[in-house]
């Protein structure tokens, strides 16, 4: 017997028809399949995300024992050869690694000193620091120096032909006003008048933002690790070649006391530099770390405080910026 032609195409549409389900069932089988690999990925990378935080907090704790350490071995001193400034290049953990280092934040310029109660003297060493910056243009020092002020500064009177207060950034296609009080982060000169990107580049690694202290008593400079264009931003009078050679050797020799610094090498700095604006100790600590497990990684900037009596405390933290 032959079959009806009829009933052959509909077995073959029916066939067609299976073959379809068939397909589109193992791309839908795939699809889950993938979404649900890829949930799981992501699920893995949050853990493992989480699992670096707290690590890196896990530092916090571990970088406070180091500095209460060595205040109580040497609170006298704080310099460059100590166990704290060593960094931490690679340390094994469970999955991953840590890495990470302290830098003495008084080896920087305090911004927040601009409003202290010896201003002038500040905003004159700020533009001495903005001409000893190479990437820094020299003609900008004061007009900068004066608009980070007026930033800072409580009032709305501008410092000088390159001041900034409200009008001038409420004039702004997206207008914001000053701060005018002191700064708690160093990113905030990206706000401020005739700052650029390259420019705030170029002077972050030389500046912080640090609390004044009782009456605006500002913060010194610790002679044992500052930065070279920082101690020359000092005075107008600085041997550069006399600092050049303190900063080879006080790793290995710091300076004891300030009034060293005036007799050492016959002087490293010159008698202009009063106590008021250097120490050989310092208070502020930033620690920067970065902690990777597994997929995840957790960077952490902690800004840490060591007072005269009681244990280091954590006063700022940010996530991946100074």
């Amino acid at each position: 017997m032959h079959s009806k032609p009829g009933s052959i195409r509909e077995r073959g549409i029916a066939l067609i028809t299976a073959m379809l389900v068939m397909a589109l069932a193992s791309i839908a089988a795939a699809a889950v399949l993938v979404s649900a690999n890829n949930g799981i990925r992501r699920a893995a990378t949050l853990i493992d995300g989480e699992r670096a935080w707290w690590y890196a907090q896990g530092l916090e704790s571990w970088v406070r024992r180091i500095l209460a350490r060595d205040a109580e071995r040497d609170g006298a001193v704080d310099y460059e050869g100590e166990d704290w400034a060593k960094p931490v290049d690679y340390l094994p953990v469970e999955q991953g690694m840590l890495r990470g280092r302290l830098e003495d934040l008084q080896g920087r310029f305090n911004l927040n000193n601009l409003v202290s109660a010896q201003a002038p003297k500040y905003q004159q060493q700020l533009q001495r620091l903005f001409q000893n910056i190479p990437k820094l243009d020299a003609a900008q020092a004061q007009p900068l120096a004066q608009a980070i002020k007026d930033w800072i500064d409580a009032d709305q009177l501008p410092s000088g032909a390159g001041g900034a207060e409200d009008p001038d950034y409420l004039s702004l296609p997206q207008p914001y006003r000053a701060a005018n009080q002191p700064m708690v982060s160093p990113s905030e000169l990206l706000a401020i008048k005739g700052m650029t990107p390259a420019l705030y580049q170029a002077l972050a690694p030389f500046v912080c933002t640090l609390p004044l202290g009782a009456n605006l008593a500002p913060t010194k400079i610790n002679v044992n690790t500052a930065k070279l264009e920082v101690l020359l931003s000092l005075s107008a009078t600085v041997d550069r070649s006399k600092v050049d050679a303190f900063i080879k050797e006080r790793k290995e020799a710091p300076a004891k006391s300030v009034s060293e610094m005036q007799t050492r090498n016959g002087g490293v700095l010159p008698a202009d530099v009063t106590r008021d604006l250097i120490d050989v100790k310092s208070q502020y600590f930033l620690m920067k770390t970065e902690a990777f497990i597994g997929s995840g990684r957790a960077a952490l900037y902690s800004v840490f405080q060591r007072a005269a009596s009681g244990a280091p405390q954590v006063i700022a933290r940010s996530l991946d910026t100074e």
